[in-house]
């Protein structure tokens, strides 16, 4: 299995059985009642991917999951995360379905990108710190990413233009339902500073 075309010396392909996590955690038993399988694919590091550490990311490990119903794991990859010292890449199946997930290894934030939508990971970059950003910027707004754009302004970014587009669509649906002519210009007021805000967003 060679899904990420990383280098053969990359390869681990080992079975994670659930008790190694649910032992080290054992609140968390629910949490992987979902999950049918898990595997360690691949170890990234300076000894297996052939460049540098630099930065505090020492290794990239990538798991895949394969989960009895399509529900995001959300609570068992928290758990991973505390147990593993490393930032993971997730590749997620049920049945034929395939999503990915990732998180941040300094924040309670985990990302999932739609259930089959084609993400390329290339890991070609000059070290594992910008392999890391690389990967974590896959799961971010594209419309806010530029190739200068450091990974904590594209996470802040993204986030804002999520929250933001959230909210303007809440606001049309209300005034689309409101009856009252006054309370539609109240919430068109609301609404246009939004707007506009996220216009902006959009062009940096």
């Amino acid at each position: 299995m060679n899904t990420f075309n990383l280098p053969q010396n990359c390869q681990v392909n080992k079975v994670v059985p659930k008790k190694t996590f649910i032992t080290q955690s054992p609140q968390a038993k629910k949490s992987f009642s979902n999950i049918e399988k898990i595997r360690w694919l691949y170890k990234l590091s300076p000894s297996t991917l052939h460049i540098p550490q630099e930065g505090k990311i020492e290794e990239i490990q990538i798991f895949s999951m394969v989960l009895k119903t399509k529900e995001q794991p959300k609570e068992a990859i928290r758990v991973i995360k505390k147990l593993v010292p490393y930032p993971v890449l997730f590749e997620i199946h049920h049945q034929e379905s395939v999503c990915y997930a990732t998180y941040l290894i300094d924040e309670d934030r985990c990302f999932f990108s739609p259930w089959d939508e084609v993400l390329s990971f290339d890991f070609t970059a000059t070290n594992l710190e910008k392999l890391y950003a690389f990967i974590v910027k896959k799961f971010l707004n594209k419309e806010v990413l530029t190739p200068q754009i450091s990974l904590k302004d594209a996470i802040e970014k993204s986030h804002r233009v999520e929250v933001l587009t959230k909210e303007i669509e809440a606001l049309k649906k209300k005034i689309d339902r409101e009856k009252q002519f006054k309370k539609k210009l109240e919430l068109s007021g609301v609404l246009k500073p939004k707007e506009r805000e996220l216009t902006e967003l959009m062009k940096l």
